[in-house]
């Protein structure tokens, strides 16, 4: 399995519950926090674990969202 067959299927878990919605910003942040993980997993193994971390994810996703917002409205911070 390659990375963006692991990213299918990942996201694909992420979003059977209606939680996560294609084209929005949330999506967009699980998208890159999951790269991250298949990058220092591996694709199998980030695949493996994607249930277990799901709604640690999803935690992660609205904390990455709201420094997102910060970032654009706090421009001179750096954080």
């Amino acid at each position: 399995m390659n990375k963006f067959q692991a990213m299918a299927q990942v996201m694909a878990i992420f979003c059977e519950d209606g939680q996560l919605k294609p084209g929005t910003r949330e999506y967009k942040v699980a998208r890159k926090l999951v790269s991250e993980k298949i990058d220092s997993l591996g694709p199998e193994a980030a695949l493996k674990q994607a249930e277990r971390w799901k709604g640690k994810m999803f935690d992660e996703i609205r904390l990455e969202d709201m420094m997102e917002e910060l970032r654009k409205k706090y421009t001179y911070l750096r954080f």
